[in-house]
């Protein structure tokens, strides 16, 4: 083996260890799982609701259930629909039985709060499609959607004579069914006033496998961002799982505005990362969604609150900000309050102290901050513990006077500024408050007031009056930090420190990822500061304790839409006062391989397939000349790893470059690496990187598959005999004669194969053509190994062997990207598919077969047409590349296309 080669392997492996080790990584090093169950007081019941006839015909296997529990049930029997709808879109291989947790747990809030309303859920049954694999069943579960939510609004036409709007919870793919509904031709956009989405992929789809699937989301995502006229009146909230949600990544969940984007780890209350199933029946999640559905009932009229704008504020509060109080009923950002003049107000200086009540104080108290013209107090921070009243923190104009002391009769709240902390494990409720005391004093205001009610003699809120600019500290990324082992930086912050931030400007891309070692000194035990994570473009916060290390990286990377003056910045909230604390900060390795699995896995699939076409391309060459051609494997070992990972990102760089020209002659194609780019997926070396990976993979598979073909064939074949001179009692030689000549009847095999794909599925004929093609060949391993035992070189039998191992390889991923297909098939309840997106390519593979499958012997060959077969093969593996990064289901189309020319022109050429 040539020291290049080696070397080449050498780093491969390396790579491909340390990808291996960030999948390993990402799927399972997870936070454990920190949800609580939710438990149904009563039996639940599902009742189904008879539609019209035109379901029935229609849509034969989906059904619409209304969700019931005692006395409930019975009434939904009775056909007694009185509550508020509410309709549950379960998403991909979902069930209809997911809507439970909601459904129940808010069934019991209406029952222990005594509402004079309750909620309907409907829940619709897809027969648990899987919606996320195979797009040509969306559009038929749009339509049965939009039917359900007509028949739901049925069941209340005289009710009042109101109207009845509905509001819309989708899970995963459920989600995108509820906003495709709004396409709907005969859709009233009165009918649906609020969407909430639970790990929904709005960017676009996880992998794009099909056409159907790719237009689906074009249309629907391009109707959003344009019908601003028949969209205007709807709320939409899309809520993510974070790091537990291994099946639909975050990032791929943020929709575009004005929707309410949030993942569950900065959910007040909630503030843990839930998987993709879970979110569903998390009792914290199903809590703060509950919240958010009893808040927006007009109790007035019994139905959904009219003004987008509240629902709106309503969504945002419950997920996003939630300064305190489980109701957002009588929220106001300005609210005036008149304090108590009796009380006792004391007027504090200090920098920092710990306002309490005295022992001895039987009224209200109020501490007094003054806002001062001083440069070096322009920030207040107050962390308040065991003080769960809703308004605490005011600004005001200190104008009277009592017993020689200032105080103010009236504030404004400013306690919408305050962000609920979650336990640090002693227990103890927590929220604190930041305040810019410049812009304050710019209203007019003269002091900050903190109030603490009689009835909270155990209250206490510590409060810390500095400098901005002393406690914001940035931390660059030097080029030496991607060095193993080194460390980017270490900061210090000292004690009597409530509030201390780090930005983090560099961290800004998708593979990035770094450690903290926080280490704190004089701290009481059991006593833990938290550290808040803060992502300016995506709603991605995140709380860590510091009493152990941790990585940090990004859901959402930033795109090139996202301000450049925006950065990540981290907030150390420490409510010991007496700790000091070191944070080391150090590249975390291990995560920036599970940032690429996280977000690069797919991209390589398209990257073995270019490689496996780089080879046959390289091998019909070498049949041109007649020198013999290379093994796939040695092909592979012998690829210019670098030069090739070089020429696609010249070529997507071309592309765009005509693209922005805008020449009227030239067609618009944008390279998928654009896609990645707009997403802020983009990296140098990208195809280097990955493509190494991916080099790995295909030796790996070419020699698994070699090996295969070399043990397999022997056993194959005994079984074949046995199974027809056991089962027929035929002798040895006419079991001989029929094993062969399964692989000499090329032509029958193909009409076979064709009329299976049209009769059933095309991923069933590809596959079955697989067989037939490994078949063949063993047939070619036999006569080539002949060869090498008689000492007779046959270099046209080697030749074949190779180009059809090539060619074997090419059928198997190619089959394995039809296997989604092949399970919708499978699990339909009449075995039939609304578009077989494999037909085509599977009449193709099966038609080249009859060319493909015949030795060279017995076609008239010319050998110069392999040159230009080769050549055209090269470009498209540029092209697959350059269209098939993210768009995947357009492999096929560039890999059939390679084989049908390479079987027209040894056949016909």
């Amino acid at each position: 083996m040539k020291k290049k080669t080696a070397l080449k392997l050498l780093s491969g492996a390396l790579l491909l260890f340390a990808f291996v080790q960030g999948i390993r990584r990402f799927v399972f090093d997870l936070e454990d799982n920190k949800c609580e169950m939710t438990f149904m007081f009563e039996y639940p019941q599902y009742i189904k609701l008879n539609l019209k006839e035109l379901s029935s015909t229609k849509f034969p296997h989906y059904n619409l259930f209304v969700y019931g529990e005692g006395e409930q049930a019975a009434k939904y029997k009775k056909g007694q629909f009185t509550g508020i709808p509410v309709l549950f879109i379960p998403g991909n291989a979902g069930s209809y039985k997911q809507v439970r947790s909601l459904a129940s747990y808010a069934y019991r809030k209406s029952l222990d709060s005594h509402k004079h309303f309750h909620f309907d859920f409907f829940t619709i049954d897809f027969n648990e499609e899987l919606s996320a694999l195979y797009g040509g069943i969306l559009n038929q579960q749009t339509a049965y959607a939009n039917h359900c939510i007509k028949s739901i609004q049925l069941l209340y036409k005289n009710i009042d004579q109101r109207q009845k709007s509905l509001l819309i919870i989708g899970h995963s793919m459920g989600g995108m069914v509820a906003k495709a509904v709004y396409k709907e031709m005969d859709f009233d956009l009165n009918q649906i006033n609020t969407i909430i989405t639970l790990a929904t992929p709005h960017r676009r789809p996880v992998v794009s496998l099909d056409e159907d699937m790719t237009n689906f989301y074009r249309q629907t995502n391009q109707f959003w961002q344009e019908s601003t006229t028949r969209t205007k009146n709807v709320a939409l909230a899309s809520i993510g799982g974070a790091d537990r949600d291994i099946q639909v990544r975050s990032g791929l969940t943020a929709a575009h505005s004005p929707t309410i984007n949030v993942l569950t780890t900065e959910i007040p209350t909630v503030w843990l990362a839930t998987d993709h199933l879970c979110i569903v029946w998390c009792k914290q999640v199903v809590s703060a969604v509950v919240r958010v559905l009893f808040d927006m009932v007009d109790s007035s009229n019994q139905n959904w609150v009219e003004p987008v704008a509240i629902r709106e504020e309503i969504l945002r509060y419950h997920l996003i900000q939630h300064p305190g109080g489980k109701s957002f009923k009588d929220f106001q950002s300005a609210k005036e309050v008149q304090f108590d003049p009796d009380g006792q107000w004391r007027e504090v200086v200090a920098p920092r102290f710990t306002a309490s009540p005295q022992a001895e104080d039987k009224s209200n108290s109020y501490f007094m901050i003054p806002i001062v013209d001083n440069a070096f107090r322009d920030r207040l921070t107050a962390i308040a513990s065991g003080l769960s009243i809703k308004y605490w923190v005011f600004g005001c104009v200190a104008m009277s006077w009592k017993n020689n002391a200032r105080f103010c009769e009236r504030g404004i709240d400013l306690s919408h500024h305050t962000v609920l902390l979650p336990n640090i494990g002693d227990f103890v409720k927590r929220k604190f408050v930041t305040l810019d005391l410049v812009s304050l004093k710019e209203k007019g205001f003269s002091h900050v007031i903190l109030n603490i009610p009689r009835n909270y003699q155990k209250a206490s809120v510590l409060v810390d009056v500095y400098r901005a600019s002393h406690r914001n500290l940035e931390i660059r990324f030097p080029f030496k930090s991607y060095i193993p082992f080194a460390s980017i930086a270490e900061v210090v912050v000292p004690s009597d420190t409530l509030s201390f931030s780090i930005s983090l400007p560099d961290l800004n891309r998708s593979w990035q990822s770094i450690v903290l070692k926080p280490s704190g000194k004089n701290c009481p035990s059991q006593n833990n500061a938290l550290i808040r994570k803060v992502v300016p473009w995506s709603h991605e916060s995140q709380y860590f304790l510091t009493n152990q290390s941790f990585s940090l990286h990004l859901h959402a990377p930033k795109a090139p839409v996202d301000s450049e003056y925006d950065s990540v910045h981290l907030q150390l909230i420490n409510p010991n006062p007496q700790c000091a604390f070191v944070i080391e900060i150090s590249t975390d390795w291990i995560g920036m391989w599970a940032q690429l699995a996280r977000f690069y896995s797919p991209i390589l699939l398209p990257l073995v397939f270019a490689i496996y076409l780089h080879c046959f391309a390289k091998q019909l060459k070498e049949k041109q000349f007649g020198n013999g051609v290379s093994s796939t494997s040695s092909c592979l070992l012998e690829m210019p790893i670098i030069k090739l990972a070089l020429i696609p990102e010249a070529f997507s760089i071309l592309l765009g470059f005509f693209d922005s020209l805008h020449l009227p002659q030239w067609p618009s194609f944008s390279s998928d690496e654009f896609i990645l780019r707009d997403d802020g997926l983009g990296f140098p070396f990208m195809y280097l990187l990955l493509g190494i990976v991916a080099w790995c993979l295909a030796i790996i598979l070419s020699l698994l598959f070699w090996l295969g073909v070399s043990a397999g064939g022997n056993i194959l074949h005994s079984f074949l005999i046995r199974y027809l001179r056991g089962s027929y009692g035929i002798s040895l030689i006419v079991a001989e004669v029929v094993a062969i000549g399964l692989s000499r009847i090329p032509l029958f095999i193909s009409v076979a194969l064709v009329a299976i794909a049209s009769s059933t599925c095309g991923s069933l004929a590809l596959f079955l053509g697989l067989a037939v093609c490994i078949w063949k060949l063993f047939g070619y391993y036999e006569d080539e190994l002949e060869s090498m035992l008689s000492d007779e070189e046959n270099q046209e039998v080697d030749d074949d062997f190779h180009i059809n191992t090539t060619i074997s390889l090419l059928w198997l991923c190619t089959a394995f990207l039809s296997v989604p297909t092949l399970i919708i098939w499978s699990k339909s309840p009449d075995l039939t598919l609304p578009n077989d997106y494999w037909l085509v390519p599977s009449f193709v593979w099966s038609i080249s077969g009859i060319m493909i499958w015949q030795n060279s012997a017995a076609v008239q060959e010319k050998s110069a047409s392999y040159g230009r077969v080769g050549n055209v093969v090269s470009m498209l593996s540029l092209l697959l590349l350059a269209f098939g990064l993210v768009s995947i289901y357009r492999i096929p189309y560039f890999v059939t296309a390679a084989i049908a020319i390479y079987a027209v022109a040894k056949y016909f050429m």
